[in-house]
C-alpha cells in the first residue's frame, strides 16, 4: 500500500542517506571525545574514562538512530562508577585534610556530582565544541540531497508521497518573517505551528511566540489589515540591517507583501491549526517528559494539587475546553418494575444515578499566553538541578527517615483507617447515652450496617447468587474501599446523632420522633448527603459519585419514615412504653440504615454496570485479537482451509513452524 508506492520509497531512499550522514557525525563525535576531551575531563575531575565505543552505543539505542543524547547518555552511564570511585576516594582524603583541603574536595565532589548527562553534550558533544567536525544541521555541499531541498521543494515532495498529510512547522529559534516567509513558499503545505515546546522553553521563546501566535490569529480570521501591518513592520525590522542578506531577505518580503492575498487564500478553507509538544526523548534529565493535560480535565483533587504547585512549574499556555455529557438509559425490560426505572431515568434528578453517563470533553486551539500561567500542565516532572546523588558521607545514617504511610502493610493501614473511624463513634454513643445497649453497642451497629451494606453491595455487584463459580463472595469485595467508608461513616456520628439530632433539632427547635419525625429524618439525612458529599469531593471522587451519593441521603428520607412507623407499631404490640423517647434515641441509627439501604442498591447497580461493561470490554479486545491473527493466518495460507487445520494442532504447528513465522505463542495467548 503506502510504503509500496513510489513516491514514498523515493523518499525513504533519500531519508536513508541523511540517516547514514548523521551516524557517521555521532561517530566523529565519539572519536573526538576519546582523542580530546577525555583528557579534559582527567585535568579536571581526576577521572579517567575508558575508550567509547560507537556499537555500545547503537546497541543501547536499539531500533533507533543514536543522537547526541544517547552518546552524552552512555558517557554518562560508564562514567557514574568510576565518579562513584573517586568520591569514596575523596572521601578518605577529606578525613586528613586541613580546612582548605576539605574546601578543595566538597568543590571536587560538587562538579562530579553536577556532571549528568546533558552536561556531558553541553561541554564536549556539541558543534561548536568540534569544529572540525561538519554539523549536519548547518548547509554544507557535502550534504545529502535531501537537506539540499528548499521548504518549499521538500514539502512539495511530502504532499505527492501522501495528498493528506499533516505538516507541522517548528517555531523554535523563527522569528515572525521566518515564519512569514515558509508559509508563503510551502504554498499552504504547512498544517500546524508548534506553538509551544517544553525543550525549547525559555522566556524568550514565550516572547517570541506572541507574535507568532498573532499571525498565525490574523491568517485563519482572514484578517488582511492586521496580516498587512505585520508583513510591514518585519520588512522595517529587516531594513534596519544593511548587510547583504538583510537586502534579499527585505526583496523576499516585498515580494509576499505584493501578494499576501495568496497567503491568505492557502487557508481560507483549511486553518492553520496548533501543535504543542515536550521534544522528550526519556535521556534527558533536565527537561520535562512526555505528556499535557487540560486542568479543568482532571479530577478534583489533581486540581487542588496543581493549584498547590509553585508557579515556576506553570506554563504559559491555555486551550478553551467546554464538556458535553451523554445520559445513556438503561436497557429496557419487561414488566412493571422495568417501565418504571425506564421512565425514571428521563427525570433530571434521577437519571444521574440510572442512566450511564459518558463525558466528553472538547479542547480548543491551544494558544500562548501573555501571563506565566495557562491550563495546560505537564505529567511529567523536571530536575531543578543535576544531580548524580554523589555524596562524601551517608547521610542516610545521620538522620532516622519516618517511612511515607502509603508504603504501609495494606492490612495494617486498613485496620489504622476503621479504628480512627471507630473512636468518635464509639465515644459519641458513650458519653451522650444512658441505656448499656446504645452506650456499649451503638458504635458497633453503626458500623455493622456500613460495612455489611458495602460487602452486600460488593458481592450483588459482581452478580450475587449468580456470581462465577470460579471466584468466592470475598474476591468481589475492596477492603481498601470498605475501610475508606467505615473512616469516614465514624465522623458522621457525632455530626448526625449528637449536633444535628440532639443539640440543633431537639434542644434548639423542640424536632423530634414524638413532634414531626418527617422534618427530623428529612433535616438528618439532608445532613448526612451533604457531609457524603463533602468528603466525596475531598478524597476526589468523579461528580457523579458525589451528586449520586447527595440525592440516594434524599431518596432514604421516606424509606427512614416508614422504617420509624415500622418500628413504632412493633414498639406499641409489645406494650412498650415511651414509644417516642425510644425512636429518639434510634433515630440517628434508623436515618443511618435507610441511607444505606438505598446505598445498597444504587451503588450495587452502579458497580454492577461498571464490571459488567468492564468484562465486556476486555472480551472484545480479546475476541478482536483472536480474528486479527486468525485473519492474519488466512492471508498467510491463502490455500488452506484454516478453520480445519486450528482444529488439528499438530498440523497447525507443522505449517506454522514451516513458514518462518511462528504463530503457535499467539494462539496460546489468545487461547
Amino acid at each position: 500500500g503506502f510504503i509500496r508506492r513510489e513516491t514514498v520509497r523515493e523518499l525513504m531512499n533519500l531519508r536513508r542517506a541523511v540517516q547514514e550522514y548523521r551516524t557517521r557525525y555521532v561517530q566523529a563525535l565519539t572519536e573526538r571525545f576519546n582523542e580530546v576531551h577525555r583528557q579534559s575531563i582527567f585535568k579536571e575531575l581526576g577521572v579517567e574514562l575508558p575508550e567509547i565505543h560507537y556499537s555500545d552505543v547503537s546497541r543501547a539505542v536499539g531500533a533507533g538512530q543514536p543522537s547526541l543524547l544517547h552518546l552524552g547518555k552512555h558517557i554518562h552511564e560508564v562514567a557514574l562508577p568510576l565518579f562513584r570511585q573517586r568520591v569514596a576516594d575523596l572521601a578518605e582524603e577529606y578525613s586528613l585534610a586541613d580546612y582548605d583541603g576539605m574546601a578543595s574536595i566538597a568543590m571536587q565532589v560538587e562538579s562530579l556530582n553536577a556532571f549528568d548527562a546533558d552536561t556531558f553534550v553541553a561541554r564536549y558533544l556539541v558543534p561548536r565544541e568540534n569544529p572540525g567536525i561538519t554539523n549536519p544541521d548547518a548547509p554544507c555541499e557535502e550534504a545529502p540531497a535531501l537537506l539540499h531541498l528548499s521548504p518549499g521543494e521538500l514539502t512539495a515532495r511530502l504532499r505527492a508521497a501522501y495528498h493528506s498529510s499533516r505538516l507541522t512547522l517548528i517555531l523554535a529559534d523563527l522569528r515572525l518573517e521566518d515564519a512569514i516567509e515558509l508559509l508563503y513558499d510551502c504554498r499552504g503545505r504547512i498544517t500546524h505551528f508548534e506553538m509551544f515546546n517544553l525543550k525549547t522553553m525559555t522566556e524568550l521563546q514565550v516572547l517570541r511566540r506572541k507574535p507568532l501566535s498573532d499571525l498565525q490569529r490574523a491568517i485563519n480570521d482572514q484578517n488582511a489589515v492586521t496580516l498587512k501591518r505585520m508583513i510591514r513592520s518585519c520588512i522595517e525590522n529587516v531594513c534596519r540591517d544593511e548587510s547583504f542578506e538583510a537586502q534579499e531577505r527585505a526583496e523576499k518580503l516585498n515580494e509576499i507583501l505584493n501578494d499576501f492575498d495568496i497567503l491568505r487564500d492557502f487557508y481560507k478553507r483549511s486553518p492553520l491549526k496548533t501543535k504543542i509538544g515536550s521534544g522528550s526523548t526519556g535521556s534527558s534529565s533536565r527537561t520535562h517528559g512526555m505528556g499535557f493535560a487540560v486542568a479543568e480535565t482532571l479530577p478534583l483533587r489533581v486540581q487542588r494539587d496543581i493549584r498547590r504547585r509553585p508557579a515556576r512549574g506553570c506554563l504559559p499556555v491555555s486551550a478553551p475546553v467546554s464538556q458535553s455529557v451523554e445520559f445513556i438509559p438503561p436497557r429496557k425490560r419487561m414488566g412493571l418494575l422495568g417501565t418504571i426505572v425506564q421512565r425514571a431515568s428521563l427525570l433530571p434528578i434521577l437519571r444521574n444515578v440510572l442512566c450511564k453517563k459518558v463525558n466528553k470533553w472538547n479542547v480548543a486551539n491551544y494558544h500562548v499566553d501573555d501571563g506565566s500561567c495557562g491550563n495546560v500542565i505537564t505529567l511529567g516532572g523536571v530536575n531543578v538541578e543535576a544531580d548524580n546523588g554523589l555524596r562524601l558521607f551517608d547521610e542516610s545514617k545521620k538522620r532516622k527517615t519516618r517511612p511515607d504511610p502509603e508504603y504501609l502493610n495494606s492490612f495494617l493501614k486498613n485496620a489504622l483507617k476503621v479504628l480512627v473511624g471507630f473512636i468518635p463513634a464509639f465515644l459519641t454513643f458513650y458519653l451522650t447515652k444512658e441505656w448499656w445497649v446504645l452506650a456499649y453497642l451503638g458504635g458497633v451497629i453503626w458500623f455493622s450496617i456500613t460495612g455489611i451494606r458495602n460487602i452486600i453491595q460488593s458481592v450483588l455487584g459482581g452478580g450475587g447468587l449468580r456470581r462465577s463459580p470460579y471466584l468466592r463472595w470475598n474476591d468481589y469485595v475492596s477492603w481498601d474501599r470498605l475501610s475508606d467508608s467505615l473512616l469516614y461513616t465514624g465522623f458522621s456520628v457525632p455530626l448526625l446523632d449528637w449536633l444535628c439530632k440532639s443539640m440543633l433539632l431537639d434542644k434548639g427547635f423542640d424536632i423530634n420522633t414524638a413532634t414531626n419525625p418527617t422534618l427530623l429524618y428529612t433535616i438528618m439525612a439532608i445532613t448526612n448527603g451533604v457531609y457524603i458529599s463533602s468528603h466525596n469531593i475531598f478524597r476526589g471522587l468523579p461528580k457523579e459519585a458525589v451528586l449520586g451519593n447527595f440525592f440516594r441521603s434524599i431518596l432514604s428520607i421516606p424509606i427512614a419514615v416508614a422504617f420509624n412507623w415500622t418500628i413504632g407499631i412493633i414498639l406499641g404490640a409489645c406494650n412498650v412504653p415511651d414509644i417516642a423517647l425510644h425512636l429518639q434515641l434510634w433515630a440517628a441509627v434508623i436515618s443511618k440504615l435507610a441511607s444505606d439501604c438505598v446505598a445498597g442498591v444504587i451503588e450495587g447497580l452502579a458497580d454492577r454496570n461498571y464490571n459488567i461493561t468492564m468484562r465486556q470490554w476486555d472480551y472484545s479486545e480479546k475476541l478482536k485479537q483472536v480474528f486479527d491473527v486468525f485473519s492474519r493466518l488466512e492471508i498467510q495460507f491463502p490455500t488452506r482451509d484454516m478453520l480445519k487445520t486450528l482444529n488439528n494442532p499438530e498440523e497447525f504447528i507443522e505449517i506454522s513452524n514451516n513458514s518462518g513465522t511462528s504463530y503457535v505463542p499467539v494462539v496460546i495467548v489468545n487461547a
